[in-house]
């Protein structure tokens, strides 16, 4: 138990740690915090389950519970496997369903013994449905935020030579940059697994360097946006720059985010979209 709970929260963090990029961190990431949240669906069965060692009532009926646990346990795992599949393509969504209908074609002849037999002691399984899901959703609300902080403050501070090089190709040719693109996006690096590149794209007089990580809330999207005259200015879809005034631009509600935060670093700000 302390082993798959580990992995469950090693899975959940992989995006934030240090290293290099990992385009199945992501994915692995949602799918930990989906089954954090939807494993819940499992401890009132492994409630029930346990007491019926101890409840003469509920005794006879561990079968019953079992196929419930089987149940619950399916039904969170269908959107584990839906999770996959959203954020990390076919190939790893129908995977994980596949990995289920296995675990379930092995499981369940088990169960079928418990089918008119006297009622047995209390077993480590149903202490399990209680424990691992309350143990991976209370360390996940524990560490995802700090996680969060973490690798946006390293991946900001590893842009500083990205921004030391505009910098110096301004005083050397009296404009910044027009374009960044080339064929090997990685001679500056994030540091973090779950963060792909840095992008770069001129602003008015100045420039915007930003990148994406993955957001603390579900269904949010967080751009993380450097701009060296706090000018940052992020929209949801390219129509937005190409038909819309500077003056609506400038309406928050005009660019799709639906908050914005100041960075603690200077000219650094993070915007969520929903």
């Amino acid at each position: 138990m302390t082993t798959a709970t580990a992995g469950v929260i090693l899975c959940t963090l992989l995006p934030f740690l240090p290293g290099p990029y990992d385009s199945l961190a992501v994915p692995l990431s949602l799918m930990a915090q989906v089954f954090g949240t939807l494993g819940l669906l499992l401890v009132p069965v492994g409630v029930l389950w346990v007491a019926s060692g101890y409840w003469s009532r509920l005794a006879v009926k561990q079968y019953a519970l079992a196929i419930a646990a089987l149940i619950a346990s399916s039904v969170a795992w269908a959107m584990v496997a839906l999770a996959a599949l959203v954020s990390g393509g076919a190939l790893l969504g129908f995977g994980a369903l596949a990995l289920w209908i296995y675990v379930v074609s092995r499981v369940l002849p088990r169960l079928k013994r418990l089918k008119g037999t006297p009622p047995r002691p209390t077993g480590a399984v149903a202490v399990y449905l209680v424990i691992m899901p309350l143990a991976v959703l209370l360390l996940q609300i524990a560490v995802i935020a700090p996680a969060i902080e973490f690798s946006r403050s390293r991946a900001i501070r590893n842009a500083a030579q990205l921004i030391a090089d505009i910098e110096q190709y301004r005083v050397a040719n009296g404009r910044y940059p027009a374009s960044l693109m080339s064929l090997w996006e990685d001679d500056y690096k994030p540091g973090v697994i779950g963060i792909k590149e840095y992008h770069y794209e001129p602003s008015h007089d100045a420039y915007n360097v930003f990148f994406e990580q993955l957001a603390l809330h579900f269904g949010t999207r967080e751009f993380v946006m450097y701009n060296p005259r706090d000018q940052q200015a992020m929209t949801s879809h390219k129509t937005d720059l190409l038909r819309l005034t500077p003056q609506q631009l400038a309406v928050d509600q005009s660019r799709g985010h639906y908050a914005v935060h100041d960075a603690p670093h200077v000219h650094w700000k993070y915007f969520w979209f929903d």
